[in-house]
């Protein structure tokens, strides 16, 4: 692959990529993504014994990411959507190479040796050939600190697993207010499906689309690679309920908006601008 920007180099150069799918779907994953092999140590089938530890792992790493917000997956939601239909990617590394706060977060003081799991992006495969839904997205960086810590980890995971997928059409669903936004926005506008959800466990849920281009993907982690700047033609809150409710009725009257950019500011809620498309 071309060449990587520092923090991404560091994260190729520190941990190892892994995998867990069901057997049957190797075949038609990318073992080596960007040119980079995911060793045939770390390529895990859920139905088999040995992938016990690293899925213990990523339901400890689920925990930290997503229990404060209630959304932590049982243990059969990741085999069942996940691990088992579709693939769970992500970077890990030796327990004996982390640093003391982390081995007790994954419950890992007694095997030097034991693999864990820093990082993944499970996708499920849609009855659409060629579409995911993009499921989960965490990293590790909530308790690694200092020098420790691997910034540029989340968009490595998925703009990775993305590739080994051979994704064409990523589809997911996060919040307004999530603080993962601009990782998503990294790899391309997301053409929005909804902006207020009431299937989803948390209403002011949005959904969207994006159209996979690895070339652009790929673009995105090189030392050059700058953010465009987050300017939109309309802008919302995420805590203004009524913006998110009239930007979902234009959406069911046939208006056609991409979330283009987040504004964090330095009080309340973040600010989202969007763009026509199509």
């Amino acid at each position: 692959m071309r060449a990587l920007a520092p923090r991404y180099r560091r994260i190729l150069d520190a941990c190892e990529p892994f995998l867990i799918s069901w057997r049957g779907n190797w075949s038609s994953i990318n073992m080596a993504p960007f040119g980079v092999e995911i060793p045939a140590a770390r390529r895990y089938c859920p139905t088999q014994l040995r992938s016990r530890g690293v899925i213990d792992g990523l339901h400890l790493l689920d925990g930290l990411s997503f229990g404060p917000q209630e959304m932590r997956m049982p243990r059969w939601v990741l085999f069942d959507c996940g691990e088992f239909p579709g693939i769970v990617f992500g970077f890990g590394r030796r327990a004996g190479d982390l640093p003391h706060q982390a081995r007790v977060a994954y419950e890992a003081l007694e095997d030097d040796e034991a693999f864990i799991p820093l990082s993944m992006w499970v996708a499920i495969r849609n009855i659409e050939g060629g579409a995911f839904f993009g499921h989960n997205l965490s990293s590790a960086n909530l308790i690694l600190e200092g020098e420790d810590a691997l910034p540029g980890l989340g968009i490595l995971t998925k703009a990775f697993g993305v590739a080994a997928s051979g994704v064409r059409k990523q589809y997911g669903a996060t919040q307004w207010d999530s603080t993962s936004l601009n990782v998503h926005l990294t790899y391309g506008d997301l053409q929005l499906l909804s902006a207020y959800t009431p299937a989803h466990t948390h209403e002011e849920t949005f959904s969207y689309l994006l159209n996979v281009d690895l070339e652009r993907i790929e673009a995105t982690l090189a030392p050059d690679w700058r953010r465009p700047s987050p300017m939109g033609a309309r802008t919302l809150l995420a805590d203004d309920t009524a913006a998110i409710r009239q930007l979902h009725a234009d959406l069911e009257a046939g208006q056609r908006w991409s979330l283009t950019g987040v504004e964090r500011r330095a009080e309340g809620a973040q600010r989202l601008h969007l763009n026509r498309h199509g």
